[in-house]
């Protein structure tokens, strides 16, 4: 399925992206409302 060596570097990505996506979630709600 993956490789190994790129394992690790998908996984903190995609982190990282959901984090990113989290806060501008709620940075849209504060605005929002």
């Amino acid at each position: 399925m993956a490789v190994p060596k790129k394992r690790t570097s998908i996984s903190k990505k995609h982190i990282r992206q959901n984090i990113w996506k989290k806060k501008g979630y709620w940075a849209a709600l504060k605005a929002l409302s």
